[in-house]
C-alpha cells in the first residue's frame, strides 16, 4: 500500500469535508443574519451540492481520460478560493453561489481519488485497508468543522472563518507534484473507454448490483446530511447551547470516525480475506452494520435528555460509519473497465442530488410542516433503515457481476 501517498490525499479530504460542514457549524448564525425560514436554511446548508453532484460526473468522465493527479490538484486550488469567496457574501443568494462553487472544486477531487488508489492498488481487500483510511477523513474533517468552525465562528465571526479556511488548500495543491502515478498508466495498460457518457451510463445501469449499492447509498447519505444540517439545533432544544451543542457532535464524529471507518474497515477486511468471494463479503458487512444502527437513531432522536440523544447518535454513527470504505471498495472494484472514475461521478452525483441536497431541505419542510424537529428527524431513521435493506439485495447480485465479468473476461481473451 503506497502509505504517503494515501495520508497526503487522506489529509486533503480532511480539509475537503473540513470546507463542506463549517456551514452546518454556523446554521443558526447564517439563518438569523440572513431572516431564513427552516426550508431556506436547509438550501443554504445544501447549496454546495448543486456544484458537486452535477460536476462530478463530468470531471469523472475526464479524470478517465486525462491524468489524475492535475484535475485532483486543479479541484482543490478551485473550492479553496470558493470557500474565501463565501466569505464575502452580502447576501443568501450571493453565500448559495459561492458554495455551489466550493461543490464544483470538491468535483474534481471525490470522483477521482478512489480510481487513483484503485490504479496503485490491485489487491479488492488492501484497496479495501487504504480507502479505510481515506475515508477517516469523512468524519474527523466533518468534526473539526463543528468544533473548530463553531468556536472560531463564535470567537471572530462566521466571514474570518472561512477566510481562514481558503488557506490549508491552496498549500496543499503542492503535494499533488509528487505523487507517482497510477501503475496501470506508468505501464501503458491502463483502460480507456471505448465509448462516451451514453455507452458508460448503459453500462452502469446495466449492472443491478451497482444500481441497488448506489439507490442504498443515496438513502443512507439522505439520513446523514438530513441529521448533520439540523443536529445543532436539535442539541439546543434539549438544554444545549449552540457551542456547546456543536462541540459535542463534532468530538462523537472524531471518535466514532476513527472507531468505525477505521475500525469497520480492517474488520470488514479481515472478513473478505477469510472469504472465497471478497466483494460479497464487504457487501454484507456494509448491509448488517447499516441496520445494526436504525435502532440507536431512532433512539437518540426520541430522547429527552441530552445524555441520551448523545449516546444514541454515538452508537448510530459508530455502525453507519464501519461500512463506508467497504462499500466505496466494491463500488471501484465492480465499476466498467474503463469507466471507474464516471462510476464515481455517476455515484456522486446520485448520492448527494437525491440524498445530500434533499436531506436537509426535506427535513426542514418537515419541521415546518410538523412543527417538530425531532418528529422530522425520524425521517432520517427510515432512510436508513431502507439502505440496509437495499443492500441486503445486493449481496445476492455480486455472484452475478462475477459470473458477467467471467464472461467478458473470456471474451477478450
Amino acid at each position: 500500500m503506497p502509505i504517503v501517498a494515501v495520508i497526503f490525499l487522506t489529509l486533503v479530504n480532511l480539509l475537503n469535508y473540513f470546507d463542506r460542514y463549517i456551514v452546518q457549524a454556523v446554521e443558526p448564525t447564517i439563518t438569523q443574519e440572513f431572516s431564513l425560514s427552516n426550508t431556506q436554511a436547509g438550501y443554504v446548508v445544501s447549496a454546495f451540492v448543486i456544484g458537486y453532484c452535477f460536476f462530478s460526473p463530468i470531471f469523472g468522465f475526464l479524470g478517465d481520460r486525462f491524468d489524475r493527479r492535475k484535475v485532483m490538484a486543479l479541484g482543490l486550488v478551485a473550492w479553496s478560493c470558493a470557500t474565501w469567496l463565501t466569505a464575502s457574501a452580502l447576501t443568501a443568494l450571493g453565500f448559495i453561489g459561492a458554495r455551489i462553487l466550493v461543490g464544483v472544486g470538491e468535483a474534481c477531487y471525490g470522483a477521482i481519488v478512489p480510481v487513483y488508489l484503485k490504479g496503485r492498488i490491485a489487491d479488492t481487500v488492501a484497496l479495501n485497508r487504504a480507502l479505510s483510511v481515506f475515508y477517516v477523513a469523512i468524519p474527523v474533517g466533518s468534526a473539526l468543522g463543528y468544533v473548530a468552525g463553531g468556536q472560531v465562528a463564535a470567537e471572530y465571526g462566521w466571514r474570518a472563518l472561512f477566510s481562514w479556511a481558503a488557506i490549508p488548500g491552496v498549500v496543499l495543491a503542492i503535494g499533488f507534484l509528487f505523487l507517482r502515478p497510477e501503475v496501470s498508466r506508468r505501464s501503458g495498460g491502463i483502460s480507456t473507454p471505448t465509448g462516451g457518457v451514453v455507452t458508460g451510463l448503459r453500462k452502469i445501469l446495466g449492472s443491478p448490483l451497482l444500481v441497488l449499492l448506489i439507490a442504498g447509498y443515496v438513502l443512507n447519505t439522505f439520513a446523514l446530511n438530513g441529521v448533520a444540517a439540523f443536529v445543532v439545533r436539535h442539541g439546543t432544544t434539549l438544554g444545549l447551547g449552540e457551542a456547546e451543542s456543536s462541540t459535542y457532535f463534532g468530538l462523537i464524529l472524531v471518535v466514532t470516525g476513527l472507531g468505525g471507518t477505521l475500525g469497520g474497515g480492517f474488520l470488514a477486511s479481515r472478513f473478505a480475506a477469510r472469504s472465497d468471494n471478497s466483494a460479497r463479503s464487504l457487501t454484507k458487512f456494509v448491509a448488517y452494520s447499516t441496520l445494526a444502527a436504525v435502532p440507536f437513531l431512532v433512539g437518540c432522536f426520541l430522547a429527552r435528555s441530552p445524555e441520551l440523544f448523545l449516546t444514541g447518535c454515538f452508537l448510530a454513527e459508530l455502525l453507519i460509519f464501519a461500512g463506508v470504505a467497504p462499500l466505496n471498495s466494491v463500488i471501484v472494484e465492480r465499476a466498467p473497465q474503463g469507466y471507474e472514475a464516471f462510476t464515481q461521478g455517476v455515484t456522486i452525483f446520485s448520492i448527494q442530488m437525491f440524498g445530500g441536497f434533499l436531506g436537509p431541505v426535506i427535513v426542514g419542510a418537515l419541521t415546518d410542516a410538523a412543527g417538530s424537529l425531532g418528529v422530522a428527524l425520524q425521517g432520517t431513521s427510515l432512510a436508513l433503515l431502507a439502505s440496509g435493506y437495499l443492500w441486503m439485495r445486493a449481496i445476492k447480485h455480486v455472484y452475478v457481476s462475477d459470473q458477467e465479468r467471467s464472461i467478458d473476461g473470456r471474451r477478450d481473451s
